[in-house]
């Protein structure tokens, strides 16, 4: 069973093209912790689980952990977040994905809502200011000037 975890983790590597996390060095660290962890072993083997989804999960958690900004993770929490991923319920990891999506979007929403609001209060401010600059133009094209008067 271990053999067959690390020849999954081995195979589904050759496949990827990941640049967003360390992959090498978690594969690296995987392939260590899969010797003689036949618990770990048979979580890897599962067919849902892969590596794939693997550094997508550590991705959003080191996003999660650097509040989406620019930072250092030490590499063993990078390496224990690998392992949460094997170690974590699907379900519940849907779930949190489901409820986070919810959340983006109500975000997405009230945003497009107040850019709404603010483009019709520009184009209102625009159409009052138009309407200023023609009422004062027709009051300078009414007046009479001096030489109106001399003439």
């Amino acid at each position: 069973m271990i053999a067959d975890a690390i020849e999954k983790i081995d195979d589904e590597m050759v496949n990827l093209d990941e640049k967003r996390v360390p992959a090498l060095p978690i594969v690296n660290y995987l392939t260590e912790q899969l010797e003689g962890d036949e618990k770990l072993a048979e979580l890897v083997n599962q067919e849902h689980k892969t590596l794939e989804k693997c550094f997508e999960f550590v991705y959003e958690q080191a996003k999660k952990h650097l509040n989406n900004s620019n930072g250092w993770i030490d590499d063993n929490e990078v390496y224990l977040m690998a392992i949460d991923y094997y170690l974590a319920d699907d379900a519940e990891l849907e779930r949190q994905k489901a409820i986070e999506a919810a959340e983006n979007e109500e975000k997405r929403k009230v945003q497009a809502e107040e850019n709404r609001i603010r483009s019709e209060e520009r184009a209102a401010a625009a159409q009052a200011e138009k309407a200023q600059k023609a009422v004062a133009k027709k009051q300078v094209e009414g007046q009479m000037s001096l030489l109106d008067l001399a003439g």
